[in-house]
């Protein structure tokens, strides 16, 4: 019986060490198979397996979105002047009206109210084009802001170029011309002078080849609230005078007002390189 059952032992020993044995070649096997699979997908498709075995090592990282550009833009002036006083600079004794209409066409009587937010909406959709993100401070004419309350309204949008668009008006009737006016440097223009320079000179020199419209250049403010209370980079640009009646002509015609809004833009655009 001993011997018996030793003999049963052994043969279970030599079993288990079997089963073991077939097992594990098995395994082996199947490791064989799938590398050979895959040294053959390899061959086939080099590509698709080379981004296979990056999708398993990394994920591709999230792309973030690039961040658009603000540009806030003004169209000057109101339908309603509002007398109120405020100050032309923080902390200042100096006051100046809230709002006022602005100048009239010599011979259409076309407010400047109007051709301001018509340029300005034409503007808008020229830097939109160029990857700009627009912001009007107002939409229609019939509304009471005051420059302090746009310009905040620049500086709220954390605004990367701040455009005031006006049209200019003088006594004498052959004034004309296109300009852009900057802050002058002071306490409270120190910080973006330098830069609202750049931008006036970027659209100029854009706007300079045309032809048709006589040049003013650039000229310095220091007495402005839509400069002193502004915290961005801020231009004004003068297209023109409707006191002129050549000028007047062009700025209510809506062609060369597009054509005048596509120089500007590329002005911001050069500036918007230049500053990177």
């Amino acid at each position: 019986m001993k011997k018996l059952a030793l003999s049963l032992i052994i043969l279970a020993f030599i079993i288990s060490g079997i089963t073991l044995l077939v097992n594990y070649k098995t395994n082996e096997g199947l490791v064989n198979t799938q590398q050979t699979h895959q040294k053959n997908a390899a061959k086939e498709n080099p590509q698709n397996h080379m981004k296979s075995q990056e999708k398993k090592k990394t994920k591709a990282p999230h792309q973030r979105k690039k961040k658009q550009l603000v540009i806030t833009i003004d169209p000057g002036h109101q339908l309603k002047a509002n007398v109120g006083q405020e100050p032309d600079a923080p902390h200042s004794l100096q006051t100046k009206y809230k709002a006022t209409v602005g100048s009239i066409g010599i011979t259409t009587k076309r407010p400047e109210y109007a051709v301001t937010l018509e340029a300005a909406k034409k503007l808008s959709a020229q830097l939109k084009k160029k990857g700009f993100k627009t912001i009007l401070t107002r939409h229609a004419n019939d509304v009471d802001l005051s420059n302090v309350e746009r310009t905040k309204q620049a500086n709220k949008n954390k605004s990367f170029l701040y455009i005031r668009i006006h049209a200019d008006g003088a006594e004498n009737p052959n004034a004309s011309g296109f300009s852009v006016i900057a802050p002058a440097k002071n306490e409270h223009t120190a910080s973006f002078y330098k830069d609202s320079k750049r931008a006036a000179e970027d659209i100029l020199k854009q706007v300079s080849h045309r032809t048709d419209i006589y040049q003013n250049g650039i000229s310095y403010r220091g007495d402005q609230a839509g400069f002193n209370w502004s915290k961005v980079p801020v231009v004004l640009v003068e297209l023109g005078f409707l006191t002129n009646p050549n000028d007047e002509k062009r700025l209510l015609d809506s062609d060369k007002l597009d054509k005048l809004t596509v120089d500007i833009a590329k002005g911001v655009e050069v500036y918007s390189k230049r500053k990177k």
